[in-house]
């Protein structure tokens, strides 16, 4: 697959403008979910790192405004309301006006980066409100244009009306909040709505700080005015429309919040969000989504083309859709007060922050903005343990003090699972067991940064990490103390916590086939990234040149060969994975399949796994060829079949045959491996659909059983069916 063709063709989106921009449209052929009194499906809607959510909630399916995501949800709902002779119609909203009654038939669509709901009155009159919240792909931090698209704090609302009466009408049409409009400059004072203002634009307060700003405003045409009535504010318009007639308005939804959104408690700085890096007020994020107005629709219809045009089954699109909603939900792009840029992803309702597992599935979408994933990744390298901590009790928790660390201080450095922990404090996150998934957050930690490799280019970043993958590797690598290649010592827990054999048993040929995959790629860039030039001297008597890294070492253009070294370790590195790979053709020979452990005195050992084999799903996304990979692959897909079809359960796919716990976004992993690595296709989209359809808390992760849902809802990770879509990249057949 050559990712510089799929990056750039996704990059490129939408750089071809037209003259005019078009009314957004949303993919009609997309499934659709009515909107009734026993609808409990939600939809988050927000911003690309500012949390500033507009969302779809199942109260009265209303529409409901936020400052920073489901956290600091305001509760404040949307008027779209159509009055014709005399009488009045609305879509669904937190309260309904006097005299007013409900558009019939009220129907929502979503894409990626938009939503539609549609309605009509009994005259033949019928409505539809688009809600865009612009897109584009950007390559770095550098690509300023397609950063503010991505990133700028408002959403654009399209409402379009069309007379499919056999009568010529006169329309009033109202767009407001469930909020008191206040004055630009002053909040506590209420901005006079006099009958015939004819202002554009109306503010209302934000409560998530007192001195930010909510804003309206028409984009086009212009509205007649603004109202204040029935406890909403907003603004009216008012026209006429011939039989067959069409009219359509657009509207910008903003905020400016330039407070603190969070504390770095590791260095004891205050965060704001990185938007503030280019509007410093409301007023400037109005005149860019204004003047920007045409070019970010235009672009953001080009990107969600792209998704939901390639071969994808409905529920895959619908899935994929709800799934992008939901990690813009959860992302978090700051600036520290040395201008320093942050980015996390939050892990759903845990509140941790950019925890390396969840990274594994999130950063998928990385491969539209891949300087995301270069920064978690630069970030993590400030949470490897490397010492004995005492960690004090918490009472809040039951939780007595305990040393943490001690495995690091045996086995050598490793990541934390719950880096999070910093800059938010989590009170979920004070776990007493072992060494915080040493062996699979090192290991997911070297995938990622493969992944980031092969999606950016970019050489110098990913050269400057390399001391840092040889450090945890061998950590893991001594974490094996039997002589099989698979940590049986120190291995703590897996990302499958919520079941026994994957989270407890050593010996676990989950983690042994990851080891196995981090090693051969971490070999590939040992040996790619390698210093091959001779190395330089340097004249010590040069102006500028000093003992040490100062500015004149660094302008001397010194490069150590280091070839040499880096092929020893890349080979150290093979030989574990070879060690790995017998061990598991041993197993398979000995037991007829490659139990989840190899550790018979456990008691659930002897289950088979569907998820093995995922080491293997980013470097097969990144287009690996490496012969180890391939060897790994024919192993764990002689018993792939088999397992999946003792796996099936009607509520999804068992992480192991012998406990009933499902994942979904781990399941699609599983399916992407099995699709590239195995050559057999399944989807897990129709489960996840099926149990998110009509869900309060979509996207919702998986099932502990039939009738226990995973209580980690809204989470992230769903994010991992973007492979499916890049699965289908016309370019890898």
């Amino acid at each position: 697959m050559d990712f510089r063709k799929i990056f750039f063709c996704a990059l490129l989106l939408g750089f071809a403008l037209t003259p005019r921009a078009q009314s957004f449209k949303v993919d009609q052929n997309l499934i659709s979910t009515p909107l009734t009194d026993s609808t409990n499906f939600s939809l988050l809607n927000s911003r690309l790192g500012s949390r500033f959510t507009f969302s779809l909630h199942n109260e009265n399916q209303s529409m409901q405004t936020g400052s920073l995501g489901f956290d600091m949800d305001e509760q404040a709902g949307l008027l779209i309301a159509l009055t014709i002779k005399d009488k009045n119609y609305c879509f669904r909203t937190t309260r309904l006006p006097r005299n007013t009654s409900y558009l019939k038939n009220q129907t929502l669509k979503f894409g990626p980066a938009s939503m539609e709901i549609t309605g009509e009155t009994p005259e033949g009159i019928k409505v539809s409100f688009t809600l865009i919240s612009s897109f584009t792909s950007s390559k770095d931090l550098n690509d300023t244009s397609a950063i503010k698209t991505q990133i700028f704090p408002g959403f654009y609302m399209q409402i379009r009306v069309a007379n499919e009466s056999q009568n010529n009408i006169d329309c009033k049409l109202k767009v407001a909040l469930a909020k008191t409009p206040v004055k630009s400059f002053n909040f506590m004072n209420l901005e006079p709505i006099k009958p015939e203002n004819a202002e554009q634009v109306l503010f209302f307060k934000d409560n998530a700080h007192f001195n930010s700003k909510l804003a309206l405003a028409a984009v086009k045409p212009a509205a007649k005015g603004t109202f204040n009535e029935d406890g909403f504010g907003g603004l009216f318009y008012e026209f006429s429309l011939a039989q067959q007639a069409t009219k359509e308005l657009s509207q910008v939804y903003a905020a400016h919040n330039d407070s603190t959104v969070i504390e770095d408690k590791r260095i004891n700085q205050p965060l704001k969000f990185y938007y503030t890096n280019y509007w410093k007020n409301i007023g400037a994020v109005l005149k860019y989504a204004q003047e920007n107005y045409e070019q970010n629709i235009i672009l953001t219809q080009k990107f969600e083309d792209s998704l939901m045009g390639r071969d994808l089954s409905r529920e895959e699109k619908w899935v994929l859709a709800l799934a992008f909603h939901t990690d813009l939900a959860n992302t978090f792009f700051l600036l520290d007060k040395n201008k320093e840029p942050r980015f996390y992803v939050s892990e759903g309702r845990f509140k941790h922050l950019s925890t390396v597992d969840v990274a594994h599935e999130t950063e998928v979408n990385a491969i539209f903005s891949p300087w995301r994933l270069k920064l978690q990744l630069n970030q993590w390298t400030n949470y490897i343990a490397q010492k004995e901590v005492r960690v004090a009790e918490n009472a809040t928790q039951n939780k007595p003090a305990y040393q943490q660390g001690m495995t690091s201080a045996e086995y050598g450095p490793y990541l934390y699972h719950d880096v999070g922990d910093l800059p938010f404090v989590s009170e979920t996150a004070n776990y007493n067991y072992g060494p915080h998934m040493a062996v699979e957050e090192n290991t997911s930690f070297v995938l990622l940064l493969y992944w980031y490799w092969k999606i950016s280019k970019d050489d110098v970043f990913v050269k400057s990490m390399l001391g840092t993958v040889d450090v945890l590797l061998q950590s893991v690598i001594n974490r094996d103390t039997n002589g099989n290649g698979i940590a049986d010592k120190a291995y703590g827990w897996t990302t499958y916590d919520a079941n026994e054999a994957l989270k407890l048993s050593p010996d676990n040929t989950f983690l042994g086939a990851k080891q196995l995959s981090a090693y051969a790629v971490a070999a590939e860039m040992f040996r790619s990234l390698s210093n091959k030039e001779n190395h330089t001297s340097f004249d010590n008597s040069k102006k500028g040149v000093v003992d040490g890294e100062g500015i004149g070492y660094k302008n001397s253009g010194i490069s150590v060969n280091n070839e040499a070294l880096r092929n020893k370790q890349a080979l150290h590195l093979e030989n574990e994975a070879r060690l790995i790979l017998n061990t598991l053709k041993k197993a398979q020979q000995k037991y007829g399949f490659i139990p989840v452990s190899l550790d018979e005195s456990f008691p659930k050992w002897k289950q088979r796994s569907v998820v093995i084999g995922e080491g293997l799903f980013l470097p097969g996304l990144a287009g690996s060829k490496s012969p180890l990979l391939h060897d790994l692959s024919e192993v764990l897909k002689k018993d792939y079949a088999a397992t999946y079809q003792q796996s099936i359960t009607d509520y999804g796919i068992k992480l192991t045959t012998g406990e009933g716990t499902t994942w979904f976004s781990k399941t699609i992993v599983a399916d992407a491996v099995a699709s590239q690595w195995y050559g057999i296709n399944h989807s897990s989209a129709p489960y996840i659909y099926n149990w998110n359809k009509n869900s309060p808390y979509a996207y919702n992760d998986g099932l502990l059983n039939k009738g226990e849902v995973w209580i980690g809802y809204w989470y992230p990770r769903g994010i991992s069916i973007l492979a499916y879509w890049l699965l289908k990249d016309p370019s890898r057949k």
